[in-house]
């Protein structure tokens, strides 16, 4: 299932909806403005468009929005909104209508092409969500998530944006949020404030080698008084109900044999044919049943071998300072991250129907012979 794209969608919609003069106002006046303006949007309604890149993707979503304040808060303080997201357009046909509905307390997760629901409680939405692609959205959204705390302001002047007057600002995160969220500096973004509303309109982000984003506002309303029944969600005839706490033990990874392991997936696993001197195969682990990791360890390091036919390898954000470059490996387009010491590397392509990631303590050279040599 691809919750994690609809994670995507909740936590940039969210953002948006959620963070709800001549003179040019200082950083410390526009994050004033725009706390108060939050705190004094009761309700919002909004279309948002995402657009994003990165070495391995590209997409486009349009997003409608609702969100509604509550008097709740999670564990750290931080108040629980009332959210529901749907796609309405997407660059990948099967995500249009897709659904996330959070009435403070219960989130569901709604995946039209596969007809299945996943729900549980507030606080496991984002579990349940899976993972994140490697690209810059969910990269900007991690950061703004954080509040405006975690991040510093510079006004670089003022602009308009679909004909609305907007103060153009610059958001880099202070060094602390750059130590939790792993960014090591690679994350710059700008934010385009209403001037009347004090809430963004649009937001761009460049992740250098790691991709772009943009989010814009093309339709805004607030304090419009919405139901509170705008944010359940009634599962559709004849789908699969999971609970998110089910979803989750399904895919821990189980110990196994190459033998269960051929036989718990429909596809042909693959064994290296190189390995790097003195390394051998220590570990077999089973992830529900379209995942198996191979674990090879001896010498002087340690090497993974994924292959699935899920979504794998791409929740895993490059280390801060790695390089990422395109391939070629086994013929297909492949992409290969670099640690910063030149030590570590995981390499990942998609290959008849199937993705494969390889990643260890292993330069960028071995890491491609690894590849090259599964049979």
């Amino acid at each position: 299932m691809r919750h994690y794209r609809l994670l995507l969608v909740t936590l940039l919609g969210a953002l948006l909806l959620a963070a709800c003069g001549q003179r040019l106002p200082s950083a410390d006046e526009i994050v004033e403005r725009m706390q108060a303006a939050r705190a004094a949007t009761s309700d919002a309604h909004a279309t948002v468009a995402i657009d994003f890149s990165s070495p391995e993707r590209s997409g486009r979503f349009v997003v409608e929005g609702w969100m509604q304040q509550t008097d709740l808060s999670d564990a750290a303080g931080k108040p629980i909104n009332r959210l529901r997201m749907e796609v309405r357009e997407a660059s990948e046909a099967d995500l249009v209508g897709s659904i996330a509905v959070s009435n403070g307390e219960r989130f569901w997760l709604y995946n039209p092409a596969e007809n299945t629901v996943v729900t549980g409680a507030h606080d496991q939405m984002k579990q349940a969500a899976a993972s994140t692609p490697g690209s810059a959205a969910p990269m900007f959204a991690d950061l703004l998530s954080q509040g405006l705390d975690a991040v510093e302001l510079e006004v670089l002047g003022a602009e308009q944006v679909a004909g609305k007057n907007t103060w153009k600002v610059k958001v880099t995160p202070r060094p602390e949020t750059s130590a939790q969220l792993r960014l090591d500096g690679v994350v710059e973004g700008t934010l385009w404030v209403d001037e009347q509303l004090a809430l963004p309109l649009k937001a761009t982000l460049d992740a250098s080698d790691f991709g772009q984003g943009s989010v814009e506002v093309l339709s805004l309303e607030t304090n419009t008084g919405l139901s509170a029944e705008l944010f359940s969600f009634i599962p559709p005839a004849g789908a699969t109900v999971v609970e998110a706490a089910e979803l989750a033990a399904r895919m821990q990874p189980q110990a196994s044999t190459l033998a269960e392991a051929r036989s718990a997936v429909s596809f042909a696993l693959r064994e290296p044919g190189y390995l790097p001197a003195g390394m051998s195969l220590v570990e077999v682990r089973v992830i529900g049943t379209g995942t198996v990791i191979l674990n090879y360890s001896g010498g002087t390091g340690s090497v993974s071998v994924v292959q699935s036919n899920e979504e794998v390898g791409r929740d895993r954000e490059p280390p801060a300072g790695s390089q990422v470059r395109a391939v070629t490996v086994r013929a297909v387009p492949g992409t290969l991250i670099v640690g910063a010491d030149g030590q570590g590397s995981l390499l990942r392509w998609e290959e008849g129907g199937l993705r494969y990631v390889v990643a260890g303590t292993l330069a960028a050279d071995e890491a491609l012979k690894v590849a090259e040599g599964l049979q």
